[in-house]
């Protein structure tokens, strides 16, 4: 579900077309399902636009860094990352937003690639929303559901009970 719907999103954001880098986070010979499904589900979705391609970048980084990093992509890995794929239009994260000095932020926001992060995001992310820097994000509901709410019929009806996608006006709005 995130996997498909963020690729949508992903899709409208680039207005169908452009080059799209996904990074996750790679486990190596552990293979993550959940991951892996999520990272296919995009793919394949991605790939029903004519104007639109996408490369997976799968990080990998220990759970040592990972904590350094609050989950998010080491700084350096995401810098080099764009330097490497010159032509994107789009960045997706399926994990933290990297940590980046005041510079690096402000020369991600003027390169014009957007950002997306499709995973829980830390409470600073929120300002790097309302900066622009980072486009979109699709996080879990802090609430649930309402009980009597209708079993969901569409993918975009299961993302909506389990989902929220924030946008730079609407991210000091959202719980």
């Amino acid at each position: 579900v995130l996997g498909a719907v963020t690729a949508e999103e992903t899709a409208k954001l680039l207005g169908n077309k452009g080059q799209v880098l996904v990074m996750a986070r790679g486990t190596g010979a552990n293979i993550n399902p959940s991951v892996e499904a999520e990272l296919k589900a995009f793919q394949q979705t991605l790939r029903k636009q004519t104007g639109m391609s996408v490369i997976i970048d799968k990080v990998q980084v220990s759970p040592n860094q990972m904590m350094a990093t609050g989950g998010g992509v080491p700084p350096e890995m995401f810098l080099k990352a764009l330097e490497t794929h010159s032509n994107l239009g789009a960045v997706v994260l399926f994990m933290g937003f990297p940590q980046l000095k005041d510079a690096e932020l402000e020369g991600l926001k003027n390169s014009g690639v957007k950002i997306v992060v499709a995973c829980t995001i830390r409470p600073s992310d929120r300002q790097l929303i309302e900066r622009q820097v980072i486009h979109l994000a699709l996080v879990p509901r802090s609430d649930s559901p309402p009980t009597e709410a209708p079993a969901p019929r569409t993918v975009r009806e299961r993302f909506d009970q389990e989902f929220v996608i924030i946008t730079p006006g609407a991210a000091t709005r959202q719980p």
